[in-house]
């Protein structure tokens, strides 16, 4: 008889499954507006109504007091209420790994903003918000064409918990096994004297401001003057000028002209020192600190892994005293141009000495290549197109210019082709690019140069573009975009490459990027 099989071993019991670490909650911060929010919603109404109301009391028809006092209640009173109900349902929590905002009275709006996803934490202060200890907070996304959140008014001892609690909850949420890691201490990397203000202001070549300044001024004269007043004046003005032309004497006109220039550089060093007093640029471990602003101080923190792109700017007047300008762009969201540089965040570094960028360009990236290495440039064709181009401006004023004085003397503009030709060949010597392990370099410009240094894990795409004319001389423009670009002005551009050094550096750059993680 067959001897039975031995018992089967008792199933074993399915194995517990793994479970991620999850990240510790943190300190549950949570808050409401300050009380000052009213006060500073009156006051932001009465002055956005002073020129209205300017507007309508000097130029307006004449009207009954009572249709002015309704005019000044549309104009204040619906900012206020608007403010009023905004303080009494506004609150503000972090939980779970996200900032998350509630408004509204009849509809609410509750917003959740990631902290792993801020990119930055503005904090603007004036002078009646330092007065009261107070500021105003603005966080920024990669996302949207404004600030993601508004939180005004805070007092300022909150506002710098809530900067510190977002940005040390994103960075446990996003560390090794969420380990924590102790405080660094903060260090300052560059503080501007009034010194260097002035240089900024004096290099900042603001006199085309000055002279559009004038005209409106000229034009305000043409409104406010009687017509009478006004046609004496321009005939005194006409005769004036009709001695200075009889009698040969160009002092006068030359007197003029150095008064406007030292007008416009007066005007820009005091716009650079009430935008910049103080300036003060700083570390501490991975985020970068700048503070700055005479009347309204702003702050703001950045994490320098989400530092897309560096420019550095060298226009011919800071060439001149052999200084630069630091830009940087991030994938936080866009305001535009116009405000950026109205608050001065178009800057990373507004003024600094270019023997001292390589020292400091270490600081936003610590893993920066060489620059030392063999910068390949492109196609001579660049002179001769930029020659050609140039001779055709040239000619083209000549023709007009014989045109209207209806004699050979008005060849005149013909005379400056060779220079034309001189200013090519300096700019080519210039231009060039320099693909490294890590990051991508161009350079452009003679009399104004322009350098950019992207990390190539941050590069979206390369491009490669020809016009006609660009495939009847074999050359191509390369483009590298990243994925912020808003104060740099776009993302390294290089001309008349050649066709075939195009496409190679394309695949190279673009395979290099794929095999990097992209960091946000």
């Amino acid at each position: 008889m067959p001897s039975e099989p031995p018992p089967l071993p008792p199933p074993s019991p399915p194995p517990i499954p793994l479970r991620a670490p999850q990240a510790p909650a943190g300190p549950r911060v949570e808050g409401r507006l300050h009380p000052f929010t009213l006060f500073f919603a009156l006051w932001n109404a009465i002055r956005n109504f002073i020129i209205p109301a300017v507007v309508i009391l000097f130029f307006g028809r004449r009207r009954d007091p009572d249709t002015y006092i309704w005019i000044a209640g549309l104009f204040i009173g619906l900012p206020v209420v608007w403010s009023i109900v905004r303080y009494f349902t506004f609150s503000y929590r972090i939980e779970h790994g996200e900032l998350i905002t509630r408004q509204g009275l009849l509809g609410r709006t509750q917003r959740n903003i990631p902290l792993t996803r801020v990119q930055d934490i503005r904090i603007e202060q004036g002078v009646l918000h330092r007065m009261f200890k107070v500021a105003d907070v603005f966080v920024e996304t990669a996302g949207g064409r404004g600030p993601e959140a508004a939180l005004s008014v805070l007092s300022r001892r909150e506002a710098d918990r809530l900067r510190a609690a977002v940005f040390d909850q994103a960075a446990v949420r996003t560390g090794p096994a969420f380990a924590e890691t102790p405080p660094v201490e903060r260090q300052v990397i560059r503080q501007l004297t009034i010194r260097d203000l002035v240089l900024a202001g004096i290099t900042s070549n603001r006199t085309a401001s000055v002279l559009a300044v004038l005209a409106v001024l000229w034009q305000f004269l043409d409104d406010i003057l009687p017509r009478n007043a006004y046609e004496e004046f321009v005939k005194r003005i006409a005769a004036r000028a009709a001695e200075w032309q009889d009698s040969i004497s160009w002092l006068p006109i030359l007197l003029g002209i150095i008064a406007i220039i030292v007008i416009g550089m007066v005007f820009s060093i005091i716009g650079s020192i009430i935008m910049f007093y103080g300036f003060s640029l700083s570390r501490s471990g991975e985020d970068i600190y700048r503070s700055y602003g005479l009347f309204t101080r702003r702050s703001s923190s950045l994490p320098r892994r989400r530092i897309q792109l560096l420019k550095i700017e060298e226009t011919w007047l800071r060439r001149l005293f052999k200084l630069a300008t630091l830009r940087a762009d991030t994938a936080g969201a866009q305001i535009g141009p116009n405000k950026d540089e109205q608050s001065g965040r178009d800057v990373l570094l507004p003024v600094v000495p270019r023997k001292d960028i390589d020292s400091v360009l270490p600081t936003f990236f610590p893993d920066l290549d060489d620059a030392n290495g063999a910068w390949r440039q492109v196609s001579r064709r660049a002179i001769r197109r930029g020659t050609k181009k140039g001779a055709a401006v040239c000619i083209l004023f000549a023709a007009a210019s014989c045109a209207i004085q209806q004699s050979w003397h008005g060849l005149w503009p013909l005379l400056f082709i060779p220079g034309v030709y001189i200013l090519n060949v300096m700019s080519y010597r210039h231009l060039g690019y320099l693909p490294g392990e890590r990051f991508f370099r161009t350079r452009s410009g003679w009399l104004s140069r322009a350098t950019h240094v992207i990390p190539l894990r941050n590069i979206q795409s390369v491009v490669i573009r020809q016009t006609p004319f660009d495939r009847r001389h074999r050359v191509a423009t390369l483009l590298v975009d990243s994925a912020g670009q808003t104060h740099t002005g776009g993302g390294p551009r290089i001309n008349n490459v050649p066709w075939d050094d195009a496409l190679a550096v394309a695949r190279d750059v673009a395979q290099r990027a794929s095999r990097t993680r992209y960091r946000v």
